[in-house]
């Protein structure tokens, strides 16, 4: 290991339990913790928290409380909800505390047959730990359980505190994340935990969901020309968006927080729906998707600009002129972050990288939605993402992770954690 780690650094790397983490990891990745059944996933993380030595709050969230927030958003309606919070306590009085963040609940398998493993099996092969949610976001949660395991472990006792949120619906909107904090598990600043290809990310894109309802006027198939197909009203809309879109992106091509993605605030229409007969045209058709936030714009703005490219489009047609698209915003909406490269929390996950596997990557910017949004405006604290894994191998068939990468992230977030509290 590189020198600059001091002596008791060391033995927190040295402590980080391979084999432990990795036996935790599959353990979750067994439990199925998708459409909002998320609870047994929570009562294992709980159970392994305090088998590791950590203080733990485990409770049941008042949803109907949480979500009258005004940050709160969500698209599953969940009749039952579980947070908990592990804490490995600071011993001295105004010790910095940092909270480390990661979600338990997955976006469904999908046919199980497009996948080498079974989705739910946890298998490891070939270094690497197979399964929904191994990599977003089962894998990197357990990583940041070991890493302060591996500090209690070498014997060392942190100045302030450490928390460790397990939350639940990060997928759809970030109840629990909101959830965590108003119940007061806060602290200085926060590294949520998600696959960045452990590459320090102080920005992230914020996105927000719209739903846009096209009109047309039906008629039998036989007399098409007559009617008025919403699909093909779809069309004027949906290049409006793509045009949209490529006028947001142009401005931040090319720069290096956000080299490895040429759409780094995409607009995704991702479902479908319309027509009632395969003989009439369609009176109807509505499409869903996702529209990225840039770093520093409002909600409001962002709902704006879409708006009007809808509405500038629909007054160059003469049918939607008089028969304008409805647009909607609704379910999970995530706020964009914007920490500044030099803040505390960024440079210090930075050392440590460096420190402990000799490597020095850039800075980077993410594309999608996290967590890390409510610490920046619920909770008001710096946010850093984090963490083993590319994000290009979630939501599919396959997901995995590097074994290797996800215990050196481990032992990374050990030292961060270890130098951003203090030890004594």
């Amino acid at each position: 290991m590189p020198s600059s780690l001091t002596a008791s650094e060391q033995r927190i790397v040295d402590a980080v339990d391979r084999d432990g983490l990795v036996s935790a990891a599959r353990r979750l990745v067994r439990i199925q913790s998708d459409g909002g059944r998320e609870s047994e996933a929570q009562v294992a993380v709980a159970e392994l928290m305090e088998e590791l030595g950590l203080e733990v709050d485990r409770w049941e969230i008042d949803l109907r409380e949480v979500e009258r927030h005004e940050a709160a958003s969500w698209e599953i309606d969940r009749g039952h909800a579980l947070g908990v919070v592990g804490t490995l306590p600071g011993h001295s009085p105004g010790g910095r505390s940092l909270v480390l963040n990661g979600h338990v609940d997955v976006v469904p398998a999908g046919d199980p047959l497009t996948w080498s493993h079974p989705p739910y099996a946890g298998v490891v092969e070939d270094g690497r730990l197979y399964g929904r949610g191994s990599l977003d976001m089962k894998g990197p949660l357990m990583a940041g359980l070991f890493a302060l395991h591996a500090i209690r472990r070498a014997g060392i006792e942190l100045a302030g505190h450490a928390l460790l949120q397990s939350v639940v619906g990060e997928e759809d909107g970030g109840i629990g994340t909101l959830a965590s904090i108003l119940r007061g598990h806060a602290g200085d600043a926060a590294i949520v935990l998600e696959p960045t290809r452990m590459v320090v990310a102080p920005v992230q894109s914020g996105c927000i969901n719209v739903r846009v309802v096209v009109p047309g006027r039906a008629a039998h198939g036989a007399i098409r020309t007559e009617g008025v197909s919403a699909l093909e009203k779809l069309h004027v809309i949906h290049r409006a968006v793509i045009a949209l879109e490529e006028a947001r992106n142009e401005p931040y091509r090319g720069e290096p927080l956000y080299r490895p993605y040429p759409t780094p605030f995409p607009i995704c229409l991702g479902t479908v729906h319309g027509g009632s007969w395969a003989s009439s045209v369609p009176d109807r058709v509505s499409v869903e998707g996702r529209v990225g936030v840039l770093p520093g714009e409002t909600m409001t703005a962002a709902r704006a600009a879409f708006e009007h490219a809808v509405a500038e489009a629909s007054a160059n047609d003469d049918f939607l002129r008089d028969h304008p698209p409805v647009i909607e915003w609704w379910g999970g909406r995530f706020y964009p972050v914007d920490t500044p490269v030099d803040a505390e929390v960024v440079t210090t996950v930075a050392t440590a990288l460096q420190d402990v596997t000799g490597e020095n990557p850039p800075y980077e910017g993410v594309p999608f939605g996290a967590d890390a949004g409510l610490f920046a405006h619920v909770a008001q604290i710096p946010a850093v993402l984090f963490g083993a894994g590319d994000i290009r191998r979630a939501h599919g068939p396959n997901e995995y992770i590097d074994i290797d990468e996800l215990v050196d992230m481990s032992r990374v977030l050990a030292v961060a954690v270890a130098r951003f509290c203090g030890t004594r």
